[in-house]
């Protein structure tokens, strides 16, 4: 019964974070999708840019520079911030930006109120939702409108590349994304990925449903509810980003265990994803949402199911288990172990799994303000 228990725990945690990922890149070979030629459109639509801030004084005249600087024809890109209850000069540094449309408001809502109240005053064709920190690519509007013009495109995501980090975290974060982002890839082009990146995606304003004011997860919401219309979410790689990548271990856990409650919170406002008649992409679904918020307890059946079973073999997977974790154990509380590459990845691993746990106790107990905060 014990053996029965390891295998079967095993299997799931191999299948969800490597079956899986090689079955879907494989489905996605036997596809082929047309790409967006940029040169291809004579007449470009009207986009909206839409910035959501809370006290980012420092980040937004980087990012106007960098918006201007796109490719993209002038008369026809716009730009809005919302600045949501930001106490330091934000909003008086960009009143003075004639390019830009500030939306101010004194008490703090929170990013879905503020995105609500940027689309209210949005009057072009195009939307696009972009964060203030990351630096877009000089085509990357481009790219997205582009694919967004396609038949049956209702969401369009940019790809988040992050730089090169000088932290073992920031290293190790930076390849578990580059994993995540060969996954949505593939999910793409196979149909629809489960999701965009919420630093800049772009959809046709008319598609855009408001969002409760409590959404943990707007890069989600908006998505899903575009799917459940019959439209395709995809990503776009040509559609670039930069950032650079949580080099703080504190900081990457907080952001994780947002997502994660996140998901919680939209799994229950959709009970539609959990039905295959209705959601197009339902394999996907369960086995990239779903399946990675249960491997945390698989975890443990395996290490008990190892630990109970009799016999050398199962006496050395135990014994494996017990010093993948303890060696996860160590990396957290030192960063000259934490900087090995494998202890690394353990630390990233364990951090992901627990954070997990930690959301869905949150999300239960309702611990989690939608008002964010920088991590």
């Amino acid at each position: 019964m014990t053996e029965s228990i390891f295998w079967i725990s095993a299997s799931f945690i191999i299948y969800t974070y490597a079956g899986y990922p090689l079955l879907i890149w494989l489905l996605a070979k036997t596809k082929k999708e047309q790409q967006p030629n940029i040169n291809n459109l004579t007449e470009w639509p009207e986009v909206t840019i839409v910035i959501p801030v809370y006290n980012e004084r420092k980040n937004v005249e980087k990012k106007i520079k960098n918006i201007i600087a796109l490719d993209y024809p002038k008369d026809k890109l716009s730009m809005i911030f919302v600045s949501d209850g930001s106490t330091d000069d934000t909003n008086e540094f960009l009143e003075k930006i004639p390019q830009v449309k500030i939306i101010a408001y004194p008490e703090r809502k929170g990013k879905p109120t503020a995105l609500n109240t940027a689309v209210e005053h949005v009057n072009s064709e195009v939307i696009v939702f972009t964060d203030v920190r990351q630096e877009l690519d000089s085509l990357a509007i481009k790219y997205l409108v582009a694919r967004l013009m396609q038949p049956g495109i209702g969401a369009v995501s940019g790809e988040l590349c992050h730089k090169i980090s000088d932290t073992g975290v920031g290293k190790n974060v930076g390849l578990y994304w580059r994993y995540e982002k060969w996954i949505r890839k593939s999910e793409s082009k196979v149909y629809a990925t489960s999701g965009v990146t919420g630093a800049l995606y772009a959809i046709h304003k008319n598609d855009y449903i408001p969002l409760r004011k409590d959404t943990l997860l707007d890069d989600f919401e908006v998505p899903m509810k575009i799917l459940a219309t019959g439209k395709r979410v995809v990503l776009e790689t040509n559609a670039k980003l930069y950032d650079v990548s949580q080099e703080d271990i504190a900081g990457e856990k907080i952001r994780k265990i947002r997502t994660l409650t996140g998901n919680y919170q939209s799994f229950a406002w959709n009970p539609w994803l959990f039905m295959p008649w209705k959601n197009p992409i339902f394999f996907q679904f369960i086995s990239h949402k779903v399946f990675r918020l249960i491997v945390p307890y698989t975890m443990v059946t395996a290490f008990y199911g190892s630990l109970m079973s009799s016999g050398s073999f199962y006496v050395w997977l135990a014994l494996l288990q017990s010093i993948f974790y303890l060696l996860g154990l160590a990396g957290m509380y030192s960063t000259t172990i934490r900087n090995n590459k494998f202890v690394g990845f353990i630390v990233v691993f364990i951090q992901l799994n627990s954070s997990a746990v930690i959301a869905l106790k949150q999300y239960l107990f309702n611990k989690v303000q939608v008002k964010w905060e920088k991590a």
